[in-house]
C-alpha cells in the first residue's frame, strides 16, 4: 500500500525509516530488518514509485529527492509526526547530503540516524583520500593518482604498470571504473578529467568485508565474503574465515575509530597479504546476504542505537549466496 502524508502508521514496538528503497542497498536493509525478532515497523521511502517498492517495507511514501529545498524539512517533520526511532540513509546522495546538513537536522530530531561522523564520511568517499590514510597509517594500499587532462598519458603512466584501474575519485559501487590494458584503452572512457584516478591493478580474488563496531563496548566484528563481480554488483558469494583479512579489517576500523558499519574491499593472492583498495562508510547491497549468514550489521545498530544494548556475539555461519534476475507481477482485475 502507498501511503499518502496524512496516513497514520500501524503502530508496533519500533518505528524504522528506511530511504531509497528503490536502490539495492535500501531493499537489502530492509530484507535485514525483515528477518528481526523485534517488532519493527519499517517505513520505506523513495523519490520515486516503482510498484514493487512497497513489498519491502510496511509502509511506503514517495518523498523529495535529497537535493530539493524541502527534503530536510520533510525528512524531519515525517520522522517526528510518525515517531520515528531510526532513520537508515540508504542512498550515497543522501548520505552526503545529510552529511552537509547534519547539525541543522540532528539536534532537532528525536530519531537516531545510522550514519558516521563527517571526516570518516569524508575520507572515504573520496578514493584518493582514502589512499592516503592508508599509506600514512602503513596499511597495504595499491597506488594511486589523479589524472591529469596537461600531461600526456604516457608521462602519467611512468609511475605505473599495465594493467591498470582508472576510476571517478568520488563514485558509488563499481560504475565509472575502468581496467585499462593497453593506452588506447583511455580513448574508451567518455568523460575522462581530473574527477578520475588511475589506481594500480591488484591482483588475486577479491573479498568484501563488513565490519561493525559496538556503539557501547567498541567491540569490533568482521565479516568476510569472497566475491565475485557482474555488472559492478556481487553476483556470487561466499562465506570464508581468514585470520590475515580479518585482522588488517580490525585494524583499519581502529585507526578510523569508527562506530557501527564500514565496508573494505580488497585483495588478496595466495601466498601475498591482502591489499585494500577501497573503504564505503556505509551499508552495503550485501547486508541481507551477510543476515543471513549471521551478521545482521543492520539489525545490530538498531540494538545498539534503540534498544541501548550491546550486541551478541554474531554467530556466522558457512555458505554461498547466488544473485539472479526475477519478476513481480500485477495482473489486471477481469472486467
Amino acid at each position: 500500500m502507498i501511503s499518502h502524508f496524512k496516513a497514520v502508521i500501524v503502530m508496533k514496538g519500533y518505528n524504522v525509516l528506511v530511504t531509497s528503497i528503490g536502490g539495492d542497498l535500501g531493499k537489502a536493509v530492509c530484507k535485514a530488518l525483515q528477518v528481526s525478532k523485534y517488532n519493527i515497523n519499517i517505513v520505506g521511502t523513495d523519490c520515486k514509485h516503482y510498484e514493487p517498492y512497497p513489498l519491502f517495507c510496511d509502509e511506503f511514501h514517495v518523498i523529495p529527492r535529497a537535493d530539493a529545498p524541502d527534503y530536510l524539512h520533510f525528512i524531519r517533520r515525517y520522522a517526528d509526526m510518525h515517531t520515528i526511532d531510526l532513520i537508515y540513509i540508504c542512498s550515497e546522495q543522501e548520505l552526503f547530503y545529510m552529511r552537509e546538513h547534519f547539525d541543522t537536522i540532528n539536534d532537532n530530531l528525536r530519531a537516531k540516524i545510522v550514519m558516521h561522523p563527517a571526516p570518516i564520511i569524508d575520507l572515504c568517499r573520496d578514493k584518493l583520500k582514502t589512499t592516503a590514510f592508508l599509506k600514512e597509517k602503513s596499511l597495504p594500499y595499491a597506488p594511486a593518482a589523479r589524472y591529469d587532462a596537461t600531461q600526456p598519458i604516457d608521462r602519467q603512466l611512468e609511475n605505473f604498470t599495465l594493467p591498470l584501474i582508472v576510476k571517478k575519485t568520488v563514485g558509488c559501487g563499481s560504475k565509472n571504473v575502468y581496467v585499462i590494458n593497453k593506452i588506447e584503452d583511455f580513448n574508451d572512457i567518455p568523460d575522462l578529467d581530473p574527477s578520475y584516478m588511475l589506481q594500480t591493478y591488484i591482483y588475486g580474488t577479491e573479498y568484501t568485508n563488513a565490519v561493525y563496531c559496538d556503539y557501547l563496548t567498541r567491540n569490533l566484528h568482521v565479516m568476510t565474503l569472497e566475491r565475485v563481480l557482474k555488472d559492478g554488483m556481487s553476483y556470487e558469494t561466499k562465506v570464508i574465515f581468514d585470520t590475515q583479512i580479518e585482522g588488517l579489517c580490525k585494524e583499519i576500523a581502529k585507526k578510523l575509530d569508527i562506530r557501527g558499519s564500514i565496508n573494505i574491499q580488497l585483495r588478496k593472492q595466495d601466498g601475498h597479504a591482502p591489499v585494500v583498495f577501497e573503504i564505503n562508510p556505509r551499508y552495503s547491497s550485501t547486508s541481507f546476504i551477510r543476515a543471513r549468514f549471521g551478521f545482521n550489521d543492520v539489525l545490530f545498530a538498531f540494538e545498539n542505537l534503540v534498544l541501548n544494548k550491546p550486541i551478541a556475539e554474531p554467530e556466522i555461519i558457512t555458505g554461498s549466496a547466488y544473485r539472479y534476475i526475477t519478476e513481480f507481477y500485477k495482473f489486471d482485475e477481469a472486467k
